[in-house]
């Protein structure tokens, strides 16, 4: 690897075309905000426009059996039975077979047994008060194809999964997989590209559902890399004090944009409106050629110095500065890095503290991830208004990361970790217990978006360890490789969330709770990283946290007091 020397040096050279102008603020204000604001939409428009409504057999005839009283009609041709809310409710799937009697009879003729029922013959009716026009009620994907949803809700995870796979070695760094780079910019480019086209074209494929799954696939496989390449190059061309608030500016376009989503389908009512409203827009952040650049840090250490000294005349330019320097002088200034060729993944397991707590932070985020996506499609399923309650899960997110950094700082990494785990699993009781009950919708609502809260200080403090934890030459291969594992077992999420719409809807909250217990035992036996130095060598990262005592909590370094001149000079001699 090369010496940090580099960095310094590229440091120097971007202060002097500015690191902190009008350049910088307005790449954010375009990239990782308003951006991210329209990704953070084409990320949940799909999970929006696949919520399944209530539902019924659609049983014609009642005006020739002179039935005025639609829920009279319904009482005479549809069973009842338990729904996953524990409620007496109208059969979603089932009809009596009305072929029983011949047309003359008058209803009031009619008896029926439970076992005289049959599918839906004719279709169905659906509940419209909120979702008028979706895939699911024009193409019936429900009863006998009822997993249709839920497949393509697991086919978009395991897209995300790839793409962050393929497209984020290809944009980031070298291994021993991908020699050949093509850059933070073409990568975002490309994402652009997939996010608004995958779906933009889903609205068309509806009737043919392998190609709308194949679509949902495209459009989800460079989500993550849509949000990880503009912060990416914000934070390589802005001063290290600015750093850490552009994930924060980041995470503020994002919960405003999976607050607006829900907003816009409960307006317009039509999911393919959505769709292309929501992801079409991508395509206008092609259209802003001079603040469309590449990360010249990057293109300096892959030696391409000519495209790196067009980059920094674009944000000199833009800046007010003047920037004169040649090709050779940046050649001599930041030589190219030579990049080590490693097996990063099989590093992680290197040693047997080490491969443990590469396995702990792996179990934590799945424990993470699995809830996060499972919360969201949750939302529009548990009763009371589907697109508030989608509202509300996206907007406890920023302030849960606000409240996760300011713990994490206080109290620590591993104990703000532990302790929204087991918050997490707790706040799942109250909601396992009333949820049967008519009128507690609300409450229910209100429940889960406390899980969702605890959740997200998890994500925050979880991130924070996984950087930490690791030493430098892992560090961005394990946190990477945590985020793709979770994401895997992530796609268990739409099932877990079938098990409550289609048998109880309790069922999804016992099994976050008994994820939330996992996550608590598994993550209070990492160490804790608050104040403490930071992994360089593989060596350091083989021991780091070995000795660190259970009860512990994490102390700032005491500060040197010299009570005497005499005191003083020992100090400054030692």
């Amino acid at each position: 690897m090369a010496s940090p020397e580099n960095d310094v040096v590229f440091d120097r050279i971007m202060e002097m075309v500015g690191d902190d102008g009008p350049f910088q603020k307005r790449y954010n204000l375009i990239y990782n905000v308003l951006a991210v604001l329209v990704f953070g939409m084409t990320v949940v428009n799909i999970l929006l426009v696949l919520t399944v409504p209530d539902h019924n057999c659609n049983v014609p005839g009642r005006e020739l059996h002179n039935v005025t009283s639609v829920d009279r009609w319904r009482n005479l041709t549809l069973p009842r039975e338990l729904n996953s809310r524990g409620e007496s409710s109208f059969s979603s799937c089932r009809m009596y077979n009305l072929s029983k009697y011949p047309e003359g009879t008058t209803p009031d003729q009619w008896v029926f047994y439970p076992n005289e029922t049959t599918s839906c013959l004719y279709g169905y009716e659906y509940d419209r008060e909120y979702f008028d026009r979706t895939p699911v009620t024009e193409q019936d994907w429900v009863c006998e194809k009822e997993l249709h949803p839920t497949n393509v809700f697991a086919f978009i995870r395991f897209g995300e999964v790839s793409g962050t796979f393929v497209l984020g070695q290809l944009g980031d760094s070298v291994t021993w997989i991908f020699n050949k780079l093509i850059g933070r910019l073409p990568v975002y480019l490309i994402s652009l590209a997939m996010g608004a086209l995958g779906r933009a074209l889903a609205v068309f494929t509806a009737p043919h559902y392998g190609l709308f799954t194949l679509l949902a696939f495209v459009g989800s496989f460079a989500s993550n890399t849509g949000f990880q390449s503009p912060l990416i190059v914000a934070m390589e061309i802005s001063k290290d004090e600015n750093r850490a608030s552009l994930s924060l500016w980041q995470l503020g376009g994002w919960t405003v944009g999976i607050c607006v989503a829900p907003m816009i389908l409960w307006w317009c009512r039509n999911w393919v409106w959505l769709l292309l409203g929501t992801s079409l827009p991508l395509l206008a952040f092609y259209c802003l050629p001079q603040y469309n650049i590449e990360s010249p840090r990057w293109l300096a250490g892959q030696g391409r110095y000519p495209e790196c000294i067009r980059m920094l005349k674009k944000i000199a330019k833009v800046n007010g500065k003047r920037f004169e320097m040649t090709v050779e002088e940046l050649q001599e200034k930041a030589p190219r890095k030579e990049f080590e060729k490693m097996y990063g993944i099989v590093s992680l397991f290197s040693g047997s503290h080490m491969a443990k707590l590469t396995s702990l932070l792996l179990v934590g985020w799945i424990c993470n991830t699995i809830p996060t996506f499972t919360l969201l499609l949750l939302s529009t399923q548990m009763g009371g208004n589907p697109f508030m309650n989608f509202f509300w899960q996206g907007a406890i997110e920023l302030p849960a990361y606000l409240c996760g950094q300011v713990l994490c700082d206080r109290i620590g990494r591993r104990w703000t970790n532990s302790v929204a785990f087991l918050c997490n699993a707790l706040s799942c009781i109250p909601v396992i217990f009333i949820i049967h009950h008519p009128g507690t919708e609300l409450y229910t609502s209100i429940f889960a978006v406390v899980i969702k809260f605890f959740v997200c200080v998890t994500y925050f403090a979880l991130y924070l360890q996984s950087f930490e934890v690791y030493p430098t030459l892992l560090r961005q291969t394990g946190t990477s490789f945590g985020i793709i594992v979770a994401n895997i077992f992530g796609a268990l999420g739409p099932y877990i969330v079938f098990l409550g719409t289609s048998f109880d809807i309790r069922l999804p909250f016992v099994v976050l709770m008994l994820i939330g217990l996992l996550g608590f035992v598994t993550s209070i036996f990492l160490p804790e990283t608050l104040y403490q130095k930071l992994p360089d060598t593989m060596d350091e990262g083989r021991r780091f946290g070995k000795n660190q005592r259970f009860w512990t909590m994490p102390r700032r370094p005491r500060t040197e007091r010299a009570q005497s001149p005499g005191e003083v000079e020992k100090l400054n001699q030692s």
